[in-house]
């Protein structure tokens, strides 16, 4: 373990700007998506008569329901829901708004995967486009159980997040150096093995494509609303 120096404690950052952007997005595809699917139906019922919009909406409720459900009990479940990441000796940390820990990975749970690498990077599907490093932990019921990390907030848009993953790999490196990782995982996060610094070269182009294309997405929907309204 190299103790020369003191590891720094490291903090995300929030860009406020795309945050608003982002909050403003999804306040408004809420809002269309209950005007389209929730009251559109019965706004039809009322316009042309039970008979002739019942089926259609049946189905558009049904639809609906499927998409609240589990919206609702992601919100209920997470009434806590993690605010600020942060990178120290001990490990990552997950604080809520309340200066809580909600959720956190030590260094010292870690354990070796059965992978050629104990450290690496995946792609699952829907995880956007940066990658999510995943490392096998000794989860509370002492049970070995793989976890991928995402430096992700809910509604908020993390713009260190590259540099959060460059502390926590530096931070294992120094207080586990037995684990073994991935030379792909720091040419994934363009981190520069020699002074744990990040490459950075603002939002890349899929970045903002990703943005464009949820502004179109949402233009889309509220000009759908008010055709069928």
């Amino acid at each position: 373990m190299n103790t020369e120096f003191p590891f720094q404690r490291f903090e995300s950052a929030t860009n406020r700007w795309m945050t608003v952007v982002l909050n403003a997005l999804f306040f408004v595809m809420f809002i269309s998506f209950v005007l389209l699917f929730v009251l559109g139906p019965a706004y039809g019922i009322y316009r042309r008569g039970f008979e002739a919009m019942l089926y259609p909406a049946l189905i558009s409720w049904g639809l609906s329901l499927l998409i609240l459900i589990p919206a609702i009990r992601y919100i209920i479940k997470r009434k806590k829901p993690a605010h600020t990441i942060v990178v120290d000796e001990t490990g990552l940390l997950f604080y809520n708004s309340r200066n809580e820990i909600a959720d956190q990975i030590l260094y010292t749970d870690i354990r070796p995967s059965k992978q050629n690498f104990d450290i690496y990077t995946v792609n699952p599907v829907g995880s956007g486009i940066t990658p999510l490093l995943q490392v096998t932990v000794l989860s509370d019921k002492k049970e070995e159980t793989l976890r991928r990390i995402d430096m992700n907030l809910p509604l908020r848009v993390v713009r260190n997040k590259s540099a959060l993953y460059a502390h926590f790999l530096h931070g294992i490196s120094t207080f586990r150096p037995d684990l073994k990782i991935d030379p792909l995982v720091f040419r994934s996060y363009s981190i520069d093995t020699e002074t744990w610094k990040v490459n950075s070269k603002g939002i890349s182009l899929g970045g903002w494509l990703l943005f464009l294309a949820a502004l179109v997405i949402t233009a889309l929907i509220c000009g759908l609303v008010f055709l069928l309204t």
